[in-house]
């Protein structure tokens, strides 16, 4: 082979491996892209969508808003029943504490925790229930202990000691160091606060009004003033309501610097487990004025919750939680659901941007009202208990029930768990094991 045979072979074979090699590198090169990179198509997408361009403009992912958050814990009503006076009375006194019962755990890690009272403290003398509740100093002195914060005293009962016992029942909240809502001593002291009591609550300003649709048929006359009331005819049947006095009070409370309206109802049917036309009416207007949180009680047993969501005048949609009655937290009734409530959690957050806060979470925990007289047990050392209804369910089902529970008991609870569900909704339970609704 002569040499220019030679070299025509050797540059043809030089040229094959470098294609060779250049398609191998090709190869790799358009393999898989690293991840998170190139147009993956996402599920929902279309295959045949456009490439990107060859020079993309950077996306900018949107910064996470600058929010605060707080938790409140909200009780139902403490309706001091002349049993629960019975159970508190020992050789030094009158405590109520242990009749709380798990209560101090269920609120403890909200931010902020408030409650209803359906009483009035009356330092001395006779201590009554109904019809005219009149109870011992030591109950203020028991909520404050178990880690609430706020009482609202704007209930059916709050002149059931007449002016007297307002003051009085102020000036033991005071002592206890409770803050409250719904009463007041003198004209100046309402007008002062602006007929609210506010709360800063991990730097969110939350406004907490209170109104009452009537006072038990006790008159307030020559000092109405002293009890914040929203019905004109709150001696013949509560239903004529000042709407004018609730939107005055909201508008005064952001005007005041509130993030959020927090109000408390006292309405509705006694027993009923569900609203009135009354209550939707009422709770659509505060909504409307600007509430942002409203919630409800008298009606001595549980009752729906939901967002609520109103249409305003001009067209645009306003929304806030009601929880139309969270019931009893304490007392010793019998009447039907009279024992079952609820340890409501509401989460707010407020837009630090925007300045605009809302309710962003509701979460509750069932509780119950132990009533071992029931039961005939009288050997316990107590009688009455607020208990966890889960965790004396899950006790019992795990083969390690409580002392006190019998077979009877732990058939109540299962069916109060399933009442509370049905009343409340189950989708605001977070430990609710049912069907997703």
């Amino acid at each position: 082979m002569n040499s220019k045979l030679k070299i025509a072979l050797i540059a043809i074979i030089v040229l094959v491996v470098l294609v060779a090699g250049a398609l191998i590198i090709a190869s790799f090169s358009g393999g898989d892209e690293p991840e998170g990179s190139g147009t993956h198509i996402q599920p929902g997408t279309v295959e045949n969508t456009p490439p990107p361009s060859e020079e993309p403009e950077p996306s900018e992912s949107a910064e996470p808003a600058d929010t605060t958050t707080a938790v409140i814990a909200v009780g139902g009503d403490i309706v001091m029943h002349s049993g629960l006076n019975s159970e508190a009375l020992g050789e030094d006194g009158y405590d109520y504490t242990p009749i709380f019962g798990v209560l101090p755990d269920l609120i403890s890690g909200a931010d902020y925790s408030v409650c209803s009272l359906v009483t009035t403290l009356a330092g001395s003398g006779e201590y009554t229930a109904y019809p005219l509740f009149r109870s011992p100093d030591a109950v203020a002195a028991a909520i404050s202990s178990v880690g609430f914060d706020l009482v609202n005293t704007a209930t059916s009962h709050l002149a059931d000691s007449y002016k007297d016992g307002i003051d009085h029942t102020l000036d033991t909240l005071d002592a206890a160091g409770l803050a409250h809502v719904g009463t007041y001593r003198t004209q100046e002291e309402r007008d002062g606060s602006g007929n609210r009591t506010m709360a800063d609550i991990n730097g969110i300003s939350v406004a907490f009004l209170a109104y009452t649709c009537d006072t038990n048929n006790v008159p307030v006359s020559g000092f109405e003033y002293a009890a914040s009331i929203c019905a004109v005819d709150y001696l013949s049947g509560g239903t004529e309501i000042d709407y004018e006095l609730m939107d005055a009070d909201i508008a005064s409370a952001r005007e005041a610097g509130a993030d959020l309206v927090f109000v408390f109802m006292s309405w509705g049917t006694e027993f009923s487990t569900q609203p009135n036309e009354l209550q939707y009416e009422i709770a659509d207007s505060l909504i409307a004025g600007g509430a942002d949180a409203i919630i409800g009680g008298h009606c001595r047993v549980p009752q729906p919750m939901e967002m609520r969501t109103v249409v305003l005048e001009d067209g645009s949609e306003r929304s806030g939680f009601v929880c139309y009655s969270l019931g009893n937290l304490i007392s010793c009734q019998n009447d039907e659901y009279t024992d079952i409530s609820a340890v409501l959690n509401l989460e707010l957050t407020l837009n630090n941007d925007t300045g605009e806060a809302s309710v962003t979470g509701v979460s509750y925990r069932p509780i119950y009202m132990a009533d071992l007289y029931d039961y005939g047990i009288n050997d316990y050392g107590w009688h009455y208990r607020v208990v966890d209804l889960h965790a004396a369910i899950d006790a019992w089902d795990s083969g390690s029930p409580w002392d006190f529970m019998t077979e009877e008991i732990y058939s109540d609870m299962v069916s109060a768990l399933t009442a509370a569900h049905e009343f409340y909704g189950a989708g605001f339970d977070p430990l609710y094991e049912g069907e997703a609704e």
